[in-house]
Formats: C-alpha cells, structure tokens, sequence
C-alpha cells in the first residue's frame, strides 16, 4: 500500500496550530467546515469548499495508520492520495479531467478529507 504524501495546504494567513472542530455544513456541493481554537473560542475559522465530491469526518482512534504519516499536518493537501485514487477508480473515470484535490484538516479528535475542486474560501470570523 502507497504511503500519502502531502504538503503543507495555508487556505489563510495565521492558521491555528491545535484547532477543535466546531460545525460542519453541506448542501448543493458545497461543504463549510467550522474550526475554533482552544485559547480563543469566540473566534471562528469558516472552510467553504465547492465542487465537493466527497468528504469523511473521523475520529483520530480509527486513522492511527494515517498520524503516522509524516507528511501529515494540521492542514494538509495532496493530488495523488488513497482517498482520491479510490474515489477515481469509484467514479469509473467520470473526474479523471476535473481538478480535484485531497485536502486534510487534523484537528484535536478528528481528521477530516474533502475531496474538491477550486476554489477553497477560508475567512476568520
């Protein structure tokens, strides 16, 4: 099995280092994920991404084989990760000419992966 190699992924200036996940959002292909750090819980980071095609939020207990990963970080993104390789072969094809991205956000109980197109809109609130 191919290990994922993913890079650093900023979608702001100043991320938080330990974010908790607050709300997540879907309709219409578009996913909101809400983010909100420890130290300052009235401040509120919003994730929209659009085009989603697939997304999964799950506890850190059922992805030890993923924080292994060294290239995994708090915010992280990858074009050629096992999430998006299956969703591809799932597809039969059907995305293989969209611009699709694996972006991963490790927060302090939860790894969650969209599968997206452009843009990713990310807004402290």
């Amino acid at each position: 099995m191919e290990i994922d190699n993913y890079e650093l992924w900023e979608p702001i200036a100043n991320l938080p280092s330990s974010p908790y996940f607050f709300e997540l959002h879907h309709a219409t292909g578009e996913l909101t994920i809400l983010l909100k750090e420890f130290d300052n819980p009235d401040k509120t980071l919003k994730v929209k991404f659009t085009g989603v095609i697939g997304y999964s939020v799950v506890n850190e207990a059922g992805r030890l084989r993923s924080l292994e990963n060294s290239s995994l970080s708090t915010f992280c993104k990858s074009m050629d990760s096992e999430f998006l390789r299956w969703i591809k072969e799932e597809s039969g094809g059907v995305f293989d000419d969209f611009e699709l991205m694996h972006y991963v956000i490790c927060n302090s109980d939860n790894i969650i992966d969209v599968i997206s197109g452009p843009p990713v809109i990310a807004a402290w609130e």
